[in-house]
């Protein structure tokens, strides 16, 4: 299967995105100051990968109640527009707009088309409008003709038509669905510590959920389908905790469960990631998710380097650098250090000014690319600690 990434996210009208664009890489570690609207950022994509699974809650994005949705000054309302590169002729593009919450959430505006129009065109190719709770599919052939339109009534107004009237002939739109379902987003904040401590359900090729509460499976996934892929996993920890021998996996705790088993030196009794340090608990969350070979459609972490030592960082860095070759990865940190892992090249910057947020690659700033000529790449860790980074762009 082709590598899906989105090329560029619009939105206008949400939080601090007024008029918002943001060009996006394989890989963006994305730096700015707090408030800045980095956390925004995952917040609206996980509103998008949430309508695919169902209606919109009364608060439009889950866990924001009491909190304001929209854009201040301005209506009531937001929109935006995702570029796919679906690896697929040209990509293609999801559009829409909702409006609320006074007299309830409505999405009044679904389109989905794709980037450029195909040679023959002069615009681009339509395969699904919605306006409200009516619209229309088009099933196209692989040459741009409609073999047939297809009339879609929706029961609910807050309901997105992507993810919930989609049949699975439609396989442009369908794959679609499916690419947008399976983001992941994650967070040091968000680590279930209680639940990775204990005997873990096993599962069928298993993704390593978003409060990593699912660890042992995943584990037990690498030690019986991918031993080659545990032993990776396990070099590495031994390159980064002192004392660490292995891993083991064994059925505790009831039918259908499983216990992780860390071995140390000097230990004679194997311990259970009970006995094992918080920090340690999500380092081995991090790597496991970078090494797995079943990884998220698009794989967002928030401050990956909370909590872990610093002499783990530049491991760190170079999986998230491996995990990127196989999906797109967006992080973002407030470490210096842990940026300064990254090539130049990957890190943006999220900068806020009167009340709105942008999205700004340093590389593109030909002061900035003077002062690493003159001072070294050292030089962007002490510009972001004195926050004349964000100044300078």
């Amino acid at each position: 299967m082709s590598k899906q990434r989105i090329r560029r996210l619009t939105i206008q009208g949400y939080r601090p995105f007024g008029q918002f664009t943001a060009e996006l890489d394989f890989l963006e570690v994305i730096v700015g100051a707090n408030g800045a609207g980095k956390t925004s950022l995952f917040e609206f994509l996980r509103f998008l990968r949430d309508g695919m699974y169902g209606e919109l809650p009364s608060e439009i994005v889950s866990g924001t109640i009491g909190q304001e949705v929209f854009h201040r000054p301005g209506p009531d309302r937001f929109h935006w527009a995702v570029d796919i590169d679906t690896g697929v002729q040209d990509g293609l593009v999801y559009s829409g707009e909702v409006l609320g919450p006074i007299g309830g959430t409505k999405v009044t505006l679904e389109k989905v088309e794709s980037s450029k129009p195909l040679p023959g065109y002069d615009r681009p190719l339509l395969l699904l409008e919605v306006g409200g709770p009516r619209g229309k599919i088009y099933d196209r052939t692989a040459g741009g003709l409609v073999n047939f339109e297809e009339p879609i009534e929706k029961k609910r107004w807050n309901q997105l038509t992507l993810g919930s009237s989609i049949s699975p002939r439609f396989v442009a739109l369908s794959n679609l669905r499916d690419y947008i379902r399976a983001w992941r987003f994650y967070s040091s904040f968000n680590i279930n510590q209680q639940k990775i401590r204990e005997a873990g359900v096993i599962e069928e090729e298993p993704l390593l959920h978003e409060d990593a509460s699912n660890l042992a499976a995943v584990i037990h996934y690498l030690y019986t389908e991918h031993p080659r892929v545990l032993d990776e996993l396990q070099v590495h920890l031994r390159s980064l905790v002192p004392g660490f021998r292995r891993l083991s996996v064994k059925s505790r705790g009831g039918p259908g469960r499983v216990l992780v088993f860390w071995e140390e030196t000097g230990i004679d009794q194997p311990l259970t990631l009970a006995d094992v340090s918080d920090g340690t608990l999500r380092l081995l969350c991090w790597l496991t998710l970078a090494l797995a070979p079943n990884c998220p459609s698009l794989v967002c972490i928030d401050e990956p380097d909370q909590g872990v030592h610093p002499r783990t960082l530049p491991k760190l860095a170079g999986l998230f650098e491996k995990l990127s070759q196989r999906t797109q990865v967006l992080l973002a940190t407030h470490a210096s250090y842990f940026l300064l892992q990254f090539d130049f090249g990957r890190l943006a910057v999220m900068r806020k000014e009167n009340g709105q947020a942008f999205f700004i690659k340093p590389r593109d700033s030909a002061i900035l690319k003077e002062n690493l000529a003159d001072f070294g790449v050292e030089e962007i860790e002490r510009m972001h600690q004195s926050d004349e980074l964000e100044r300078l762009l």
